[in-house]
């Protein structure tokens, strides 16, 4: 039963007002007829509704944006399929973010783009913007399909990030537990042999035996020291000076650096294709896109670009002023915009990122491989030296003695 804010004239002539559950303004205005009041104006009162809202898996998001494209493409009214995608989707938190997002749309009268943008965490700024313009220029089916598309690419991106960086991951963490095993473990079992023989011990020895008995006495100081650093890049990272810093170191990394900034510029040429495409502003395009950016350094080349770009400059030459820029963007900048055909050269630059990234990780892994063999070699060798040379030291001590 809906809330009725009203006001009325009492029987005494003053005019009071309030607020009174009714199923109609018909059995309000009898209410208030029945208390000797007459009605003067009334209306609904607006309910304090309940918002959902939280991270959502991006496969749960593809296959939400997948069904509403293909259903909104068939013609199907909007309110039909909101109603009917909580059917099709597993994540229960969307389920109740769709629900919301179709009570908004229906009645309150909601843009399909209003209604998410309640939902920010779930359904991101580009999201709304894309979806907004598709909207705005009567293009809504084409803006969802392009998101669809720009969804299936991310999750291409990031399947070959985690590819790059898998494999250097588990090594290394093979390489910890090799070496935390040995020192903190099987080392200090031998310390005691090795000192009562009273033989000079090698220099790989006294570094694995100084190493065990850090871990083994200092544990505690050590964790503590592994826990302050973490706590220390993390408040780094969260301060916009510290974060642009580290961003700037990694990008000057040997072949990690190269491999952060193409993916990072793919992701910048994408977003722009995506925007370009669905009508959204060219400017506000590239402030959507800085803000989206991962490393602050491209970020702020982007930002850099929109200044010049505000200020009359055409794109080519605003991005030509980063060395980080590639030349192929830059000449698929440049021909666009001398063609008039911006959507297609952006378009064209996307599909080079798309062939480029999946080569790019096949170079990283292909350079990485030979150097965790290397230090995986080297960790073994200085192990097996610190055990093997004061073994012999004794065993030659024991034939002179003879």
């Amino acid at each position: 039963m809906p809330d009725f804010w009203y006001q009325a004239l009492t029987g005494s002539g003053t005019v009071e007002e309030g607020i009174i559950s009714a199923p109609s303004e018909i059995q309000l205005e009898e209410q208030l007829r029945l208390k000797g009041s007459f009605l003067i104006k009334t209306r609904v009162r607006a309910q304090t509704r309940r918002v959902t809202d939280g991270k959502v898996d991006r496969k749960e998001l593809l296959a939400f944006l997948e069904y509403l494209a293909g259903s909104f493409t068939a013609g199907i009214p909007l309110l039909s399929i909101l109603d009917d995608i909580p059917k099709r989707i597993k994540s229960p938190r969307l389920k109740i973010i769709v629900t919301e997002v179709r009570d908004a749309v229906a009645n309150e009268g909601k843009s399909l783009s209003d209604a998410m943008a309640d939902h920010p965490k779930a359904f991101p700024p580009l999201f709304i913007s894309t979806i907004q313009a598709g909207e705005a220029s009567g293009q809504l089916a084409f803006s969802l399909q392009q998101l669809v598309e720009y969804l299936d690419w991310q999750e291409t991106i990031t399947s070959s990030v985690r590819q790059a960086t898998m494999y250097p991951i588990v090594v290394l963490g093979a390489i910890s537990l090799l070496v935390v095993g040995l020192v903190g473990f099987a080392f200090p079992r031998l310390i005691p042999i090795l000192q009562l023989r009273q033989v000079e011990l090698p220099l790989p020895t006294r570094i694995i035996m100084w190493s065990s008995v850090m871990v083994r006495d200092h544990w505690l100081m050590l964790l503590l020291g592994v826990i302050a650093t973490v706590i220390a890049l993390a408040a780094i990272r969260r301060s916009e000076g510290g974060r642009y810093a580290l961003d700037a170191l990694i990008l000057k990394l040997p072949v990690i650096g190269q491999f952060v900034l193409e993916v990072n510029m793919a992701r910048v040429v994408t977003y722009l294709s995506l925007f370009y495409r669905t009508g959204v502003n060219l400017l506000q395009s590239l402030l959507l896109v800085e803000q989206m950016a991962t490393n602050r350094v491209v970020g702020r080349v982007v930002r850099d670009a929109r200044a010049a770009i505000a200020g009359g400059e055409t794109m080519a030459t605003a991005f030509a002023k980063s060395a980080l820029v590639p030349t192929v963007v830059m000449r698929s900048l440049a021909l666009g915009e001398s063609t008039g055909q911006l959507d297609q050269s952006l378009e064209r630059a996307k599909l080079y990122y798309a062939r480029e990234i999946p080569a790019a990780v096949r170079r990283v892994i292909t350079l990485i491989q030979p150097m965790m063999i290397v230090i995986l070699g080297g960790v073994i060798l200085m192990v097996a030296l610190a055990i093997m040379l004061p073994i012999l030291n004794i065993y030659n001590t024991i034939g002179i003695r003879r």
